[in-house]
């Protein structure tokens, strides 16, 4: 018996067209945001080492660059390598609706307000010395608003303590500087976020990742929102530190934003029947 199997194999052959196209235009959108990410972490500290950022800084690269963002990778970072690099990369941000990562992991303190993440390579005995040195958040701020980027996620796995007040002379005026980071306002189209709560200090972690990193490494590449993703990374850091450290962003973005975005995000429906 012959069979008509014209209808069945058009109808196989609009399938298989639709689902190209589906396909194509999945991965167009994958790839129609250029994305950018700027990973430094800095464990070697002359005066108070870390056993976990180089480790974490790593490990976020990786995850990174396999969500496709062309990643910079940097560790161990001096006064002028550190403030160079960020500048260069922020430059570098370029194309329609650009989406950039700053990820840091290290040393980082408040002195009147204003959060220092610490470079490696430099003495630090007053706070004159940690202005000079140090690498402000509120300059990282404006080369953010500076670059043609227009969704930005700043995360800062970097206020574990105060690593001078113990290791230098001039206690009097070290004082001044404090443990934690300072709540900072985001800029528009910008999320900041913290390894915990402002005023308080993170745990560095007992294996290869800091307690705050490892909890991000566990969900950065899920198709979630990045508001639902930092909701269970807060959940798994209370869990992990019996509520000692909690987590915490501020968020001025205007979109959605996804560390990996869902294969059929804003894809038409060009199949119907």
């Amino acid at each position: 018996m012959i069979k008509d199997c014209s209808r069945n194999g058009g109808l196989k052959a609009f399938l298989f067209l639709s689902a190209t196209l589906v396909a194509g235009l999945c991965s167009a959108y994958d790839e129609a945001l250029p994305r950018y990410a700027l990973v430094i972490g800095n464990s070697d500290y002359a005066f108070a080492p870390l056993r976990n950022p180089v480790n974490d800084a790593r490990d976020m690269a990786k995850k990174l660059r396999k969500l496709r963002y062309r990643t910079t990778l940097a560790t161990d970072m001096n006064p002028q390598q550190l403030r160079a690099t960020v500048a260069e990369f922020y430059r570098s941000v370029s194309g329609d609706n650009a989406v950039t990562v700053f990820y840091y992991a290290g040393h980082g303190v408040q002195l009147q307000n204003t959060n220092y993440l610490v470079p490696v390579g430099v003495s630090i005995d007053d706070p004159m010395q940690l202005v000079a040195n140090a690498y402000s958040i509120n300059e990282l701020l404006r080369e953010v608003e500076q670059s043609g980027s227009s969704q930005n996620i700043v995360i800062l796995d970097a206020c574990r303590n105060n690593p001078f007040r113990k290791t230098r002379a001039v206690e009097s005026q070290l004082r001044q500087i404090q443990a934690g980071l300072a709540m900072v306002e985001a800029p528009p189209s910008t999320l900041i976020a913290y390894a915990t709560e402002p005023g308080n200090v993170a745990e560095d972690g007992r294996g290869r990742n800091g307690t705050y990193t490892r909890a991000l490494l566990r969900h950065i590449t899920r198709a979630e929102t990045a508001e639902e993703l930092f909701k269970k990374v807060r959940r798994d850091v209370l869990r992990a530190t019996d509520n000692r450290q909690t987590p915490w962003e501020h968020s001025s973005l205007l979109e959605t934003f996804y560390f990996a975005p869902p294969r059929n995000k804003k894809i038409p429906n060009v199949v119907s029947f």
